[in-house]
C-alpha cells in the first residue's frame, strides 16, 4: 500500500494538464500514487492522461466519470479509489514544487496530525506571489482551499468530511466540515503549491458568477441540513457564523464592485435578510471587530470588521453602494 494518494480532478484543461502532471510525477518523494479523474471533459485531456498512464503505469491511474459531477464530487471519486494513508488534492491547471509531497509528508510524521496546512504561490500570468498560511485555527475555518494540504484519509472517512453537491465554493463546505470534525492540525511555512488563475477551469468559473452570495446561501443551507451547528460548542458555532459573514462580505465586495447601485442593493438586502434569519445574534459575534480575530488575515479582518461595524449603525449599505459605482 502506498503512503500518499494525489487526487487530480480534470475538466477542460488540456492546455495546462501536462505541466500539472509533469510536476506531480517528478517528486523527490517516491511512495505515492497519482489518481486522475476525468469529469467528462470535452477536450483532449483524456489523451494526455492516457499518455502519462502508459509512461508511468505504476504511478498514474485514471478514472472517467459516467456523468459530469463537478469538482467536489469528482474529488470524492478519487478518494473512493485511493490506496494511500494520506490524501492530497491538486487542481489540474495548477502545479507543484519537486519537494511538495515530501515536505508535507515529513511534517505529518512529526506529530499525530490529521491535516497539515501550507500556503500557496499565486501564478498570475507568470507573476508569482507567495501567500503563507497563518498559524491559527482560521487556517482551518476561513482558508477554504482543499489543495495545499495533506489529510489523513482515515480521519476524513471516519468523520464523514465530504464536499458539497453545490457546484461553486465546494471548498467552503469542505473546510467547515473539516473544522467541525476537530482535527489535530499543523501549519507549515511552505508555498510549494502553485495556484494558476484560469477562468476556464472548474474552480475558475466561480470568479465570474454574478450572484455568488446565492451560492453561499445554498452552501450554508446544505451544510446546516447535514450539521446541527446548535449542538456545537458556542465558540465553534460562532466560528461557523463568522465564516458565513466573511464569505458574504467577500461576495458583496468582490462580485458587487463596479456592478452598479441597483445590483448591490439587491445583493445587500438578500444577504441581510438571510443573515437575520440564519444567525439572529450575529451582532454579538465575538470574532467580529476592526482588528479581530487574532490569527486572521488582515484583509479579512478589515473587510469584515469595517462592514459589520457600519452595519451596527445601519451605514454598511452606504459604503457598499459607493463600491458598486461604475
Amino acid at each position: 500500500m502506498v503512503k500518499v494518494s494525489v487526487i487530480i480532478p480534470i475538466y477542460n484543461v488540456e492546455k495546462y494538464l501536462k505541466r500539472c502532471l509533469q510536476s506531480v510525477v517528478r517528486q523527490t518523494y517516491v511512495d505515492y500514487e497519482v489518481i486522475c479523474v476525468n469529469d467528462c471533459s470535452p477536450d483532449n485531456s483524456q489523451f494526455i492522461i492516457d499518455e502519462y498512464e502508459k509512461r508511468y503505469p505504476q504511478l498514474v491511474k485514471s478514472y472517467i466519470n459516467e456523468e459530469n459531477l463537478g469538482l467536489g464530487k469528482t474529488r470524492e471519486v478519487g478518494i473512493n479509489n485511493s490506496n494511500g494513508q494520506y490524501l492530497m488534492f491538486i487542481d489540474s491547471d495548477d502545479y507543484i514544487a519537486p519537494d511538495y509531497i515530501e515536505t508535507y509528508y515529513n511534517a505529518m510524521q512529526k506529530g499525530k496530525y490529521d491535516v497539515v496546512i501550507g500556503g500557496y504561490t499565486r501564478d498570475l500570468e507568470g507573476k508569482l506571489k507567495k501567500h503563507f498560511a497563518k498559524h491559527s485555527i482560521w487556517s482551518l475555518a476561513t482558508y477554504p482551499i482543499a489543495c495545499a494540504k495533506m489529510y489523513r484519509k482515515e480521519f476524513l472517512l471516519k468523520n464523514q468530511v465530504k464536499f458539497s453537491t453545490i457546484r461553486c465554493g465546494e471548498d467552503i463546505y469542505f473546510s467547515m466540515a473539516l473544522y467541525c470534525a476537530n482535527p489535530q492540525y499543523k501549519v507549515i511555512d511552505y508555498c510549494g503549491y502553485h495556484y494558476y488563475y484560469n477562468r476556464e477551469s472548474i474552480t475558475g468559473s466561480m470568479n465570474y458568477e454574478k450572484n455568488h452570495e446565492k451560492f453561499i446561501v445554498s452552501i450554508f443551507n446544505e451544510f446546516m441540513e447535514n450539521y446541527d451547528i446548535y449542538n456545537l460548542k458556542i465558540k465553534d458555532r460562532k466560528v461557523i457564523e463568522y465564516v458565513y459573514i466573511a464569505n458574504m462580505v467577500n461576495a458583496l465586495i468582490t462580485y458587487g464592485h463596479g456592478g452598479g447601485k441597483k445590483r448591490m442593493k439587491e445583493k445587500y438586502e438578500y444577504w441581510l435578510n438571510d443573515m437575520k434569519n440564519r444567525f439572529p445574534e450575529y451582532k454579538d459575534n465575538p470574532y467580529v471587530g476592526i482588528m479581530k480575530p487574532k490569527g486572521q488575515t488582515l484583509k479579512i479582518k478589515l473587510g469584515v470588521g469595517i462592514i459589520m461595524k457600519l452595519e451596527k449603525i445601519h451605514c454598511a449599505k452606504l459604503l457598499l453602494y459607493i463600491l458598486a459605482l461604475k
